[in-house]
């Protein structure tokens, strides 16, 4: 969701970025992390009657293949119908695939970056709520010096 991520880390400028609903998916932390300071990353899921809000960003195909061949064999790439500015359109996204049903608590870092690309690019106001919401796990001082970790454990897999 990060258009900051996208250009910064992976060198990919997209072509156009517009927000998007995603209906009858959900927002649901199950993609285990690398251990308890980091444990879990974001995914989606089909859920009746709920709804995610991102972006879509237009790329080529070159970049779209980049972000799946470094994203590794646990995603599928999967085509959803999304709505932007109230028109339904087909959209391209990584799903995690995993057997974890629980929506396990990310860290408070993780969710940082998630809110901070909301308010980025706008998305509702009760989105952003839910998101700052959310359970998370921060233990003081050791999170902040594993961060610099972490960082390099998502840097290697880009």
């Amino acid at each position: 969701m990060s258009t900051q991520y996208l250009v910064k880390r992976r060198k990919i400028i997209p072509l156009d970025s517009q927000t998007a609903l995603l209906k009858d998916y959900e927002l649901i932390m199950n993609m285990g992390g690398p251990n308890f300071l980091e444990p879990s990353f974001a995914n989606i899921r089909p859920s009746k009657g709920s709804t995610v809000e991102g972006v879509i960003h237009k790329i080529d195909k070159q970049d779209l293949q980049k972000i799946v061949n470094t994203e590794g064999e646990d995603y599928q790439l999967a085509k959803l119908s999304v709505y932007m500015e109230g028109k339904r359109k087909t959209a391209y996204t990584l799903i995690y695939i995993t057997e974890e049903t629980k929506d396990i608590p990310p860290s408070k870092r993780y969710l940082k970056i998630l809110i901070n690309a909301a308010k980025e690019n706008n998305l509702s106001t009760s989105y952003i709520e839910k998101l700052e919401k959310r359970p998370n796990v921060y233990y003081p001082l050791l999170s902040e010096i594993f961060s610099v970790r972490v960082y390099m454990w998502v840097w290697l897999r880009t």
